[in-house]
């Protein structure tokens, strides 16, 4: 991605077309290639207030999911999905945090550690934490999960979801990949 911003906002098509015309491969570079190349004139930034006089950002927490992208589980056995949701603004959050995993028919959640609730069919759970998550720090679940036997191999999707009763966190909710395998 940083290589992508660093060519422009034109992207790789852009150089390869530059570079193919150059070298003589397809043909010598004509003058809509070079054109579509050149890097767009940046206008001047006029500022106006000077920055200190600019109000501080309103203290606020800011909630963001991290959910493994990707779970392996053989057929009949057991594995966890990891979620972790972070504050990553500048206040703690006084709302209770909730955090949450979907799976696909075959996969069950057992064993929920404390404070998760089993939702219906098995294949949902939610936790719940209390309020208070301090900027900079996580709460984390760990939910154990079991496959079916004779589950064939497959791909399957689940999702993860986190945030508090009225707002969802960043990045929720979010898919996460099932492997089973035999």
């Amino acid at each position: 991605m940083e290589a992508g911003m660093a060519i422009g906002r034109r992207g790789w098509r852009a150089v390869l077309a530059l570079a193919v015309g150059v070298g003589g491969v397809i043909g010598p570079a004509t003058a809509v290639t070079t054109a579509a190349a050149a890097p767009a004139v940046k206008k001047p930034v006029v500022v106006k207030k000077p920055p200190a006089a600019r109000k501080p950002p309103a203290a606020r927490p800011w909630l963001v999911l991290d959910a493994a992208p990707l779970v392996v589980i053989r057929s009949g056995g057991r594995s966890v999905v990891h979620e972790e949701l972070w504050n990553l603004g500048n206040a703690p959050e006084r709302a209770q945090l909730i955090l949450g995993v979907s799976l696909p028919p075959g996969v069950s959640v057992t064993n929920l550690p404390a404070g998760c609730i089993p939702q219906p069919h098995g294949h949902v759970a939610d936790c719940l934490f209390p309020a208070g998550l301090k900027p900079g720090h996580a709460d984390r679940v760990d939910i154990p999960i079991v496959s079916a036997r004779g589950m064939r191999p497959a791909v399957l999707a689940g999702q993860a979801h986190g945030g508090t009763a009225t707002s969802a966190a960043t990045d929720s909710p979010t898919r996460f990949l099932l492997a089973v395998l035999r």
